[in-house]
Parts: C-alpha cells; structure tokens; sequence
C-alpha cells in the first residue's frame, strides 16, 4: 500500500510538473479522433477524412474552447451531408438550431458529452454513453446524449440509403429513404430508451453519497444496460449478440473505472498538491 502511495505521488509531480504538455496532447488525440470517426460516419468528401484535416483539427482543438471545436463539429457534418443530400442538410440544421435554442444554450457545458456520442459508437462502445454522462453530467446530459445518438443513426440511416442508390437496390431521392428508415428504426427508440434510465440510474446511485458509490454506479450501470438491452431487443425483434455486447459492457466498465480512478484520485490530489506548493511559496 505504501508503495502505491509512492508511485502516486511520483505521478502527481510528474502531471505538476507537466501539467500543461499533457493537457495540450490530450486535446490534440481527442479532436483528432472525433474528426476521425466522423470522417468514417459521414465519409462523403476525401477532404473531411484526410490525414492532413484529422492533424490538423487536433492542432486547432489544442487552442480552441470546446463552444468552437462544437460549432467546427457541426458544420462539417452540415457539409458532408450537403455533399450527398441537400434536404437532408436542411433538417440536420434545423435540428441542431432547434437543439441549441431549447437545450444547449442552457446547458453548454454539455456539448462534449454530445460530440462523444458517435465516437463511442463508431468504436463500438455505446454502453459508455450513459456511465459517462451518469458519471459526470446526471439527468442535466440526458438530451445531449440523445441527440448525440441521433446524429450517429441519422450518419447510417444516410449511408445505407446512400449504398441503396449506387447498387439500384432502392430508388428515389435520397431524404425520403432516410424519413422511411427513421419511421422503422426501433433499434433508435430502444438506445433512447436505454440511456435514459442508465443515466437517471446512475444518478441516483451516485447522489446518495455511499461509500465507493462511484465504482457501485458504474457496476450497477453496466449490469442494467446488458439487462435492459436484451429485454428490449426481445420485445422490438431485433437480433443482439449476447457475447459481443457483455464483453462491450465489459470493456466499457472498465473504462469508466479508470476515468473515474483519473478523475477522483488524480485530479483532485493534483489540485491539493499545487495549492500546497503555492501557499509554501
């Protein structure tokens, strides 16, 4: 145990003493791999998913606040779907519009949980949607996760209407397969549902202020959302692959222990160190 504590202190010094080139690399990976994953999700112009814009995101997103790197997000998605479909654009901009006037305004701090939403998805890691937001935003992040999954389904719904059209397996315009798509998507209604009662779950776990409440939402998170995916799969007819999504539940649990781990040990220590160290200076 001793040992522990001093390799955590060690660890302490070095964040303190480069506090600021790690901050700056993490801001560079995280806008690389957003626009990374969304290069894949709307991959509709070479540009948007060239090494050359990933690098050079990740450059601007060290610099930037995250209200910028949003706005950023937004219109690139807005262009990638002007590319393929004009009318389908237009919605996506009136939702966004509509999202900020009644939401996001409000709430902007949330933004970030939004932009996470495809990325955990691309990866395949939808199960950290709500632990996440549980975690950090509560019941305040449950609109921008939703929207955040409707950006995601509305990236597929695009494209398989997209691969409709160039095989001739569908005919039409292109916003209407979408509309037509989103009609029967119940796999989007059972991921809204899902999230919500995680996140409120997790929330209410966290406020009762237990010992290690933390690690006991996170457990608690994953097991409910194993659960309430298979059930809701049964019910909505759609196929759920037991093994692959509890090893996803798995792998995301154990992702949010060490955010949590970072974020509980680390971050608050570091503060205690540097106001230790200034008020001995």
């Amino acid at each position: 145990m001793e040992k522990l504590l001093i390799y955590r202190e060690r660890l302490l010094k070095f964040i303190a003493a480069r506090g600021r080139y790690i901050q700056s690399g993490i801001r560079f990976l995280s806008g690389f791999i957003l626009f990374y994953a969304m290069g894949r999700l709307f991959g509709y112009t070479d540009f948007f998913a060239s090494p050359f814009f990933l690098v050079m995101m990740g450059i601007i997103n060290v610099f930037i606040p995250t209200s910028a790197l949003s706005l950023i997000f937004y219109v690139v998605i807005f262009l990638q779907l002007a590319h393929v479909s004009l009318e389908v654009a237009l919605f996506f901009l009136l939702a966004v519009l509509l999202y900020f006037l009644v939401y996001q305004r409000v709430f902007p701090e949330t933004r970030i949980y939004l932009m996470m939403v495809p990325v955990f998805f691309y990866f395949q890691l939808p199960a950290c949607i709500p632990i996440f937001a549980g975690m950090f935003a509560g019941i305040a992040g449950i609109p921008a996760i939703l929207m955040g999954t409707f950006i995601y389904y509305l990236a597929t719904m695009v494209s398989q209407a997209v691969t409709q059209l160039q095989t001739g397996a569908a005919h039409g315009k292109i916003y209407s397969l979408v509309a037509a798509r989103a009609i029967d998507n119940k796999e989007l209604l059972l991921y809204f549902g899902i999230f919500c009662l995680i996140v409120v779950l997790i929330t209410a776990i966290r406020r009762k202020g237990a010992a290690r409440s933390w690690e006991v939402s996170i457990l608690v998170g994953g097991a409910a959302y194993v659960i309430l995916l298979f059930a809701g799969g049964y019910f909505a007819n759609s196929e759920v692959s037991i093994l692959a999504q509890i090893g996803m539940v798995v792998v995301s649990i154990v992702i949010a222990i060490i955010i949590q781990f970072l974020y509980n040990v680390i971050a608050v220590s570091y503060t205690h160190l540097r106001a230790h160290e200034t008020g001995a200076y």
